[in-house]
C-alpha cells in the first residue's frame, strides 16, 4: 500500500528521509571500518585454526549483517517502486533480517554468561526464559506489522516507509524486552566478577576480567544507543520513529564481534609480551602469568569460544 507524504510537508518529509539515509551510511561505516580494523585477528583466529562450532557461529554473526546492510542499501537509494510492491516487500525482508540480527547478538551474550556460570542449569533456565521473552515479543512485532505504508515523494530514489503510532508502540516494546535483557546479563556478568573478585586480584588478565571488562563496556555504549532509538519510537513521527534500529544493530554487532575476538585471541595465545598459561579454578578456566609455554586446555578452549 503506498500513500503520499503521510501527512508531512515536502520540506519535512524530504529532511527526514536525508536524516534516515545518513544515519544509515553511519551505521554502515563503523560496521565496515571496525571489519576492516579486524579482519587481521579474524584471520588468524578464525580462519587459519581448526574449525568449530562456536566459530561458524561468529562467521554468522559477523557476515549475516554485513549482507543485511547490502540490502537496505539498494532499500534506501535503489530506483525502486512503490507502486508495484517492490519496496514493501523489501520492507517486510528488512524486518524479518533485523530481529534475527538482534537475536545473534542477545544469543551470543547469553552464551557468554551462562559460560561464566559454568554452565549451571538454573541460569541457562533463566537466561532461556527472558531471551525467549524478548524474542516472542520482536517476533510478535514483525508479525503484528502487516503490510507496510509505502509513502511516495516525487524525485527521491529509494524507498519510504512510515511507521503508523501503533506499530512504533509495539516495536518499542520489543527494544525495551532487548534492553532488559541486557540489564539481565550484564548484572550477572558484575555479580560473577565480584564472587571472584579475590582471583581477579590474585592473577590479572583472568578470562572472568576479561569477560566481566569486555562487557561493562558493550553495555555502556550500548544502553545509550538503545534508550536514544527507543525514544525515537516514543516521540518521532511516521518516518523518524525507529530511526535508530539499523544504526544500533550495527553498533551491537561490532561490539559482540569484537567480545568475541578478544576471547578467541586469549584462547590461541595471543599476546604481546608474555607467556601464559591456564590456572583451572571449580567450572571455570582463567589465565595466569608463567614463563613456561602455554599448554592446551580443553576446558579452556570450551569457555573461551564463546
Amino acid at each position: 500500500m503506498s500513500s503520499s507524504t503521510g501527512g508531512l510537508d515536502p520540506a519535512s518529509f524530504a529532511w527526514d528521509h536525508q536524516v534516515y539515509r545518513h544515519i544509515f551510511l553511519s551505521g554502515l561505516v563503523i560496521l565496515l571500518y571496525d571489519h576492516l580494523l579486524t579482519l587481521e585477528t579474524e584471520i588468524q583466529t578464525i580462519w587459519l585454526s581448526k574449525p568449530q562450532p562456536l566459530k561458524i557461529w561468529f562467521l554468522g554473526v559477523r557476515y549475516i549483517p554485513l549482507l543485511s546492510s547490502a540490502a537496505i542499501l539498494v532499500f534506501y537509494f535503489g530506483n525502486l517502486n512503490p507502486e508495484r510492491y517492490q519496496c514493501a516487500t523489501m520492507e517486510q525482508a528488512l524486518e524479518g533480517l533485523l530481529l534475527t540480527q538482534e537475536s545473534l547478538v542477545e544469543i551470543t551474550l547469553t552464551l557468554r554468561v551462562v559460560a561464566m556460570y559454568g554452565w549451571n542449569l538454573r541460569i541457562m533456565a533463566a537466561m532461556g526464559i527472558f531471551g525467549g521473552i524478548a524474542a516472542a515479543l520482536g517476533l510478535w512485532t514483525v508479525v503484528e506489522y502487516g503490510h507496510p505504508q509505502m509513502l511516495i515523494m516525487p524525485g527521491l530514489s529509494g524507498c519510504h516507509t512510515a511507521i503508523p503510532r501503533a506499530t512504533a508502540l509495539r516495536s518499542a516494546g520489543g527494544w525495551l524486552a532487548q534492553f532488559l535483557l541486557d540489564i539481565i546479563v550484564f548484572g550477572l556478568t558484575a555479580y560473577r566478577a565480584y564472587q571472584d573478585r579475590s582471583t581477579i586480584q590474585f592473577i590479572p588478565g583472568s578470562l572472568i576480567e576479561r569477560m566481566a571488562r569486555d562487557g561493562a563496556m558493550y553495555f555502556r555504549i550500548i544502553v545509550l544507543a538503545n534508550l536514544a532509538n527507543i525514544l525515537t519510537l516514543f516521540l518521532g513521527d511516521i518516518m523518524i520513529a525507529g530511526i535508530l534500529s539499523w544504526w544500533t544493530t550495527s553498533l551491537s554487532v561490532v561490539l559482540i564481534c569484537r567480545l568475541m575476538l578478544n576471547l578467541q585471541r586469549a584462547g590461541a595465545g595471543v599476546q604481546t609480551e608474555e607467556n601464559f598459561e591456564s590456572t583451572e579454578l571449580p567450572e571455570i578456566h582463567f589465565v595466569g602469568q608463567n614463563l613456561a609455554p602455554p599448554r592446551t586446555d580443553d576446558g579452556l578452549g570450551s569457555l573461551v569460544n564463546v
